[in-house]
């Protein structure tokens, strides 16, 4: 069966676009991509081996609110050019709901999150305190925009959410499609997978992902600091791509670790990835509240034990005390955990052993077999 799927932009390495090429190289369907801005180069290679198209007129990527309402507004009025697709599949992080409004076929979402800054509390709130205008302007367009994005989710047939944070923030928006709601999280590939590597203890912590400020990268690099404060060895490396939007977010950042021992690493290849994952003594993953959060299934594969806030996805991925720790949002509570890390060296192979077989039962078979069946039942 021929099938649409559209993501409003595919320009970034992120966990949504390695969701992406996992589920149109997987599935038994014959995809097609539909974008409003497409950016090869600055994405997975293998999305080049997808079939996408870009839709005219391309759409910015700037969440200033000039561009934001241009997207909103071409997006609303969008007729996909499809070809022969007997179903499109909407990857809805917000914007991306409102081309299910004129969709001509059974229609599908897999919401990555609502709107963050409107149904995320904690992005909402860090937004409304940045300053006096996006506060009003929340207030203003923010009912505007909720009000629309319920009429476009009447239009799905059936929707899968990535996690049960998700799940949440969907019901409190009040969210429903026409059809059932599921929670369908995502998996890792076997590729991750690794085996204790031989520099495996050294003090290296890792932070690996996106690079923008709903990460809350600082959490991190405040805890280092108080490590050195108290004398201890310690290394932190931030690797993640940086879009051209959170550029003034990274130079904040370096700014924050002058004189730490934390080093930037910017769009790094997976190959370089694995390696950091592989020698780390712990993976740190200092988001407020993500929806789910790829990267700790990735790090978890290569037995690095885990330490997350605990909010949001990490909760359904992470067993504290087993496969790594859900904290407090604190650089002491932070800085605390990754001291007992570093001074636990090899007493921490059962955790990574553990973390291993987690990550392992997480396959992406499963979830590409259930998003099949479900379009083949929207279209019977």
């Amino acid at each position: 069966m021929r099938v649409a799927l559209y993501h409003p932009w595919v320009y970034l390495r992120s966990g949504v676009e390695r969701w992406m090429v996992e589920l149109v190289t997987r599935s038994r369907h014959d995809w097609t991509v539909y974008t409003h801005r497409y950016e090869p180069e600055s994405t997975y290679p293998e999305v080049g081996g997808l079939r996408v198209v870009e839709l005219d007129p391309r759409v910015s990527v700037q969440r200033s609110l000039r561009p934001i309402a241009h997207a909103a507004w071409t997006m609303a009025r969008a007729r996909l050019p499809l070809d022969g697709e007997a179903a499109l599949l909407v990857s809805s992080e917000g914007l991306g709901d409102l081309v299910a409004l004129r969709s001509r076929v059974p229609t599908v979402a897999y919401c990555h999150t609502p709107l963050k800054i409107l149904h995320d509390p904690a992005a909402s709130e860090v937004v409304r305190r940045q300053s006096l205008g996006r506060r009003l302007a929340l207030g203003t367009i923010g009912p505007a925009f909720e009000a629309v994005d319920r009429r476009a989710w009447r239009s799905y047939d059936a929707v899968l959410v990535n996690s049960t944070e998700t799940l949440a923030r969907t019901a409190q928006a009040r969210l429903r499609p026409s059809g059932p709601v599921e929670v369908l999280e995502p998996g890792v590939d076997a590729s991750w997978l690794q085996d204790d590597a031989p520099s495996r203890g050294e003090p290296l912590l890792l932070v690996a992902g996106r690079i923008m400020w709903q990460k809350n990268v600082e959490l991190a690099i405040d805890a280092v600091r108080l490590l050195v404060e108290q004398g201890r060895a310690v290394r932190l490396v931030v690797a993640g791509v940086v879009d051209e939007k959170s550029k003034p977010y990274l130079a904040l950042l370096r700014e924050r670790a002058a004189e730490l021992p934390v080093e930037f690493e910017v769009a790094p290849p997976d190959e370089r990835l694995r390696e950091l994952y592989a020698s780390c003594a712990a993976f740190i993953f200092p988001p407020r509240n993500e929806d789910f959060g790829m990267v700790v299934l990735e790090a978890m594969a290569a037995g690095a034990p885990v330490i997350a806030v605990d909010a949001g996805g990490p909760r359904s991925t992470v067993e504290h005390g087993v496969t790594g720790w859900l904290l407090p949002p604190t650089p002491q509570a932070f800085s605390q955990q990754m001291a007992e890390v570093l001074d636990a060296g090899l007493r921490l192979a059962p955790m990574r052993a553990a973390a291993r077989a987690a990550a392992a039962a997480r396959g992406w078979d499963a979830h590409v077999a259930r998003v099949d069946a479900l379009l083949d039942d929207v279209v019977s």
